[in-house]
């Protein structure tokens, strides 16, 4: 299995078999923001960040899989989208909300949702997005 891939290029598949970590490596050109590397990679470092998969278990016992980032951050992923449930600083758009809706719905998963990083174990339970406001304070979107 490769040590280092392109974050776009990781699965769940790859984050379920092992763990992975952000890449930060200024003098060969790696940006923590697009690889990722495993244990087994010369360039490892206990000091990492981990980019963990994650399981998510819906109000109505339906489960599905994605990412964890480490520091607040879960992501339902799919063949072709990662759906964010945590926005950082930035209020999300309508546009996003709505897609994140219509995901939820199209797939029959109702909130709220437990979200479980499988290798550090951290639980976070979102019933709707979550955002920090001006004053650095968690605001949730319902959906």
């Amino acid at each position: 299995m490769d040590t280092i891939k392109r974050i776009e290029d990781i699965t769940t598949d790859d984050l379920a078999q092992q763990r992975w970590f952000l890449l930060q490596d200024e003098e060969v050109g790696f940006d923590a923001f697009e690889y990722v590397i495993t244990e087994a990679h010369p360039s490892f470092s206990e000091d990492m960040i981990e980019l963990e998969f994650a399981e998510f278990t819906f109000a109505n016992g339906k489960v599905a899989y994605g990412i964890y980032d480490g520091f607040e951050a879960f992501n339902i992923m799919t063949p072709d989208n990662w759906y964010a449930l945590w926005y950082g600083a930035d209020m999300p758009e309508a546009e996003e909300l709505l897609r994140l809706k219509n995901f939820l719905v199209k797939s029959g998963y109702e909130l709220p949702v437990v979200a479980k990083s499988k290798w550090t174990g951290v639980i976070k339970e979102y019933k709707g997005v979550q955002f920090l406001d001006e004053s650095g304070v968690i605001q949730e979107v319902s959906l």
